[in-house]
């Protein structure tokens, strides 16, 4: 639904879902650089709408990286930004 809101164009979430467009929109139908960009700004704005919005709710967490995350106020973190790694939690445990 949310990305119906987003405008993202069927071949993509077809895609991004692992469904296939059946007919002649899926012989044709190809997802392009620029639509993955589309697709990562929608996440991103999402991502950050929702930070915004537990910060509101709680400004602190009694989980770490999210305590981190919403200690850093309204600073953008870009999805894959690897926060994690940034505040000190290992990783491949």
């Amino acid at each position: 639904m949310w990305m119906d809101e987003a405008g993202i164009p069927d071949v993509l979430k077809s895609e991004r879902m692992g469904h296939e467009v059946p007919g002649m929109r899926g012989v044709y139908g190809h997802v392009g650089p620029s639509m993955g960009a589309e697709l990562t700004a929608a996440l991103q704005e999402r991502w950050e709408t929702a930070l915004r919005e537990r910060a509101r709710l709680s400004p602190r967490s009694i989980v770490p990286v999210l305590d981190a995350l919403l200690a850093d106020g309204e600073a953008a973190h870009p999805i894959g930004s690897g926060a994690a790694l940034r505040i000190g939690h290992k990783t491949g445990v």
